[in-house]
């Protein structure tokens, strides 16, 4: 493959001539301008990727930064921003942070250094200071931050929580457990609060009790619904993601317990295998190719100097399946 000392010698030129023809042309004389394009097309050289994002001072590359690459959940978020970010002449860098804040850290800096343009955060576990770093375009989606000026694109969390324990509370279940993320995470703290103002308002008792935490993995809602089930007298159980969820039903299938006869259980996310377990998973829907459009759209416009609206809030819908049913306890 061909160098920059290949292209220096058959030019004529030296290597740091060759450099400041690429990276910035103007201060080149038009002679030797032309014999280093001259050079370089007789070569085949390949220009150096940084050096040219430092003339143009754009990469038109996107970095995608992911709590967990092998969660489902992102899936189609990530597709939706691909087909956004392809129309609008961007490639997608994912980059799998996995859960710590030095590796999302290491993804931020490819914009610092100009290797790319942008980033798109589906997780919250960030460096502190790029909470208040307005020089890095960012947009999160799904995960947010509550008091700083970095655009959202995510549900109306503690509204759909709220409506998928009505829903129970319609079901006539007044005894209804819950399975949290990580409560440090605001996502969960929003769930939570739609969960206990549900109970409020129907003149409901929240019993500190019911509720347990997991990480939003399939084994933590198996071993949450133990704990909870050995502490907590329930007809039905909220879960504030579907892999808990559907970790809490196989759980009280061990256990003897008939889903949705003895305990209706309901989800949040629908995930694609929701609809395909035994019994279909009742659960709230958050439309994540929507979301992931959403938020390139949202990030290019930053990219192009525009306004762009901080919080954009997208509807969820409670889809109602074969694992809730009316409570038979009376």
């Amino acid at each position: 493959m061909p160098t920059i000392k290949d292209v220096a010698k058959l030019a004529g030129v030296s290597t740091a001539t060759v450099s400041r023809a690429m990276v910035t042309p103007e201060k080149v004389s038009a002679k030797n301008r032309k014999k280093v394009e001259l050079a370089v097309a007789e070569c085949g050289f390949t220009p150096n990727a940084i050096a040219r994002n430092l003339r143009t001072r754009e990469s038109k590359i996107v970095v995608v930064i992911l709590p967990d690459i092998a969660n489902m959940f992102f899936a189609d978020i990530v597709r939706g921003i691909q087909l956004v970010a392809e129309k609008q002449g961007f490639k997608v860098l994912l980059g799998d942070s996995v859960h710590t804040v030095k590796q999302a850290e290491d993804y931020i800096n490819l914009v610092r250094t100009k290797q790319a343009d942008g980033i798109i955060s589906l997780t919250a576990e960030l460096p502190t200071s790029i909470k208040d770093d307005s020089t890095i375009p960012m947009v999160m989606a799904c995960e947010y931050f509550t008091g700083f000026p970095i655009p959202t694109v995510r549900v109306d969390n503690a509204g759909s929580a709220k409506r998928a324990i009505e829903y129970l509370l319609e079901l006539g279940h007044t005894h209804v457990g819950c399975i949290t993320g990580p409560m440090e995470n605001p996502i969960c703290e929003d769930r939570k609060q739609g969960f206990i103002d549900a109970k409020l308002e129907a003149g409901e008792g929240v019993d500190n009790l019911c509720f347990e935490s997991g990480d939003f993995s399939f084994h933590s809602g198996y071993s949450a619904f133990q704990r909870l089930h050995n502490q907590y007298d329930m007809t039905a159980l909220f879960c504030f993601n579907d892999m808990m969820a559907l970790g809490a039903m196989r759980a009280a299938i061990e256990m003897g317990i008939d889903v949705p006869k003895e305990l209706s259980i309901v989800g949040f996310d629908d995930l694609l295998f929701a609809e395909y377990t035994t019994p279909q998973l009742t659960t709230v829907r958050q439309p994540q190719k929507q979301i992931g459009e959403t938020a390139m759209m949202v990030l290019a416009k930053l990219l192009r100097g525009d306004t762009v609206p901080q919080d954009n809030v997208i509807p969820t819908q409670l889809l109602v399946r074969s694992s809730s049913t009316a409570n038979r306890r009376g």
